[in-house]
């Protein structure tokens, strides 16, 4: 059964409705980049009443280490997200404290050449944020295609780019490790939309069984 993370989580009511529902991990994001950053005190606020079993993950892009260890340990984060051009000597440098999953794009291609590169537990597939705003939404076939190759190679790899409740059956015939969904759950930036939310991990999980 693929994880399912939902991202970009800003308040407490999407934080306790996700867990509720299934969610096996919750995304904040800590670059004044996104639209969805959430200031360290706001997002302490939140883990603190969380379940304690619920899987919490820093986002971050290209980020001063002190600045990272300092939030991560503060809030006690599990995973540590690496969103940017990070180098592999960075991202393999948590691994003492943290899980580590890296982001990469169809620009980084081809990803079995850049995975052996990092010493850390996950990847992630998503599209740069400028191809969104351009209109992108989704990964492309090909990108797709080899992530199937390294799924089926067992490497953990995390889906995302624009996912929602009406492509993520598509999605899961790959069988990935986890899928990542953001804004396609939204009715509102920032503000997830409970049905689409409550239906996705549904979608998700019945997926093992159906």
């Amino acid at each position: 059964m693929a994880k399912v993370k939902i991202c970009g989580i800003t308040n407490l009511e999407d934080a306790l409705k996700a867990s509720k529902f299934g969610a096996d991990t919750l995304g904040f994001i800590f670059t004044k980049k996104s639209p969805r950053w959430i200031k360290r005190e706001q997002a302490k606020k939140i883990i603190d009443k969380l379940d304690p079993f619920l899987t919490k993950a820093g986002v971050f892009l290209n980020q001063d280490k002190e600045e990272v260890l300092s939030l991560a340990r503060e809030l006690k984060l599990d995973i540590l997200q690496f969103h940017g051009k990070e180098s592999p000597a960075y991202c393999n440098s948590f691994k003492r404290e943290f899980k580590i999953i890296k982001t990469l794009f169809p620009e980084n291609r081809p990803f079995k050449n850049v995975i052996a590169r990092f010493k850390i537990d996950a990847f992630l597939f998503d599209l740069q944020l400028a191809k969104k705003l351009k209109g992108s939404k989704t990964l492309p076939a090909n990108v797709l295609k080899e992530a199937a190759k390294l799924i089926k190679d067992n490497k953990r790899i995390i889906i995302s780019g624009g996912l929602n409740s009406e492509n993520i059956s598509g999605v899961l015939k790959l069988k990935p490790y986890a899928v990542d969904v953001c804004s396609g759950i939204e009715e509102l930036v920032g503000k997830k939309n409970e049905s689409e939310m409550r239906l996705f991990i549904k979608k998700v999980k019945n997926a093992a069984t159906g």
